[in-house]
């Protein structure tokens, strides 16, 4: 979602914010009506209202009629947020990664949580720190940076967490639940598709770990791409029949174990006789053993981006 900057401002607008500004200097504080932090932000007013309301990022002052009153702190929070939103963060993880910050104006950009941070909220079965990790997260930086460098280091950590005794199934599925859950948020917050370049992105019969595959898929729906999300363990002919129902222009396997090699080549080769006809991609850490598909790189953004220039390209 990106909003626009208002191009018209009322006499009585500058007025008022003349007055306000220079009554206020003596005190060291600028303030602004919720019309000229809405100019400011690019933020339509009733949003701004909202965002107070359901989040809480700021909370302004009021003045002796009741109208909202909002210093350069606050103004500098909204435009923050307002830039996190139009970047594709959710509001509720924005505004969750702004409330976890210290308030001091010196305060730089928000930073990603590191460490075992994730894998101890997931140990002690903690759904407030386990949410406020991913809140932090997914807040800190544009969803493709954050799926292509913080998303992979954590599920690494998870797995060696596993591996090594520290966290059991439940812990586990606990953490991916969430995490499936912030993708989520990030897809279905991704701005309308173009109906006309649709891809069809799953997993072959048995695969079952789809979280960097659904991470790609919002990556690739955040370009514009109409995804068809058909997720784990889907069977050949239900890959037929949604390609033959949907007629999209690409399909994209995700492919990460030697035993899911023969059914994701029999999917391949079964789309490739497809009409109308479409292009085949695959990706994982299996990618290479299979034939007939187009490959995709390891990072989720860079491969959504190259799918996406395909289709622009007319690339079938």
């Amino acid at each position: 979602m990106s909003n626009t900057l208002s191009k018209v401002c009322t006499i009585s607008s500058v007025d008022w914010f003349q007055r306000t500004t220079n009554e206020d200097q003596n005190r060291g504080t600028a303030v602004y009506t919720v019309k000229q932090v809405a100019t400011l932000t690019g933020v339509t007013e009733p949003t701004l209202r909202a965002w107070e309301r359901r989040y809480g990022v700021v909370e302004p002052a009021r003045s002796s009629g009741g109208y909202r009153l909002y210093d350069e702190t606050q103004v500098a929070l909204l435009r923050e947020m307002a830039a996190l939103v139009s970047n594709g963060v959710p509001a509720s993880h924005a505004a969750a990664a702004l409330r976890s910050r210290p308030a001091a104006a010196e305060q730089g950009p928000p930073t990603q949580p590191s460490g075992d941070s994730l894998v101890e909220a997931a140990e002690a079965l903690d759904p407030v720190k386990l949410h406020r990790v991913i809140d932090q997260a997914f807040g800190s930086a544009p969803f493709e940076q954050v799926a292509e460098h913080w998303l992979p280091e954590q599920l690494l950590r998870i797995g060696e967490a596993w591996e090594h005794g520290r966290l059991d199934v439940s812990q586990e599925h606990f953490a991916s639940a969430s995490l499936m859950g912030a993708i989520a948020g990030v897809f279905s917050a991704a701005p309308e598709p173009n109906p006309a370049s649709s891809v069809l992105v799953g997993l072959p019969p048995g695969a079952r770990h789809d979280l960097m595959l659904f991470a790609f898929a919002a990556c690739l729906k955040r370009t514009g791409t109409a995804v068809v999300y058909l997720g784990t363990d889907v069977p050949e002919g239900s890959w037929l029949a949604a390609a033959s129902e949907a007629r999209p222009r690409a399909a994209v396997l995700g492919v990460t174990a030697p035993e899911e090699v023969p059914r994701a080549q029999a999917i391949i080769d079964g789309l490739k006789g497809v009409t109308p006809p479409l292009s085949v991609w695959v990706g994982g850490s299996q990618r290479h053993a299979v034939t007939g598909a187009e490959q995709l790189p390891d990072e989720v953004a860079r491969a959504a981006a190259l799918l996406h220039r395909s289709l622009l390209a007319g690339r079938n």
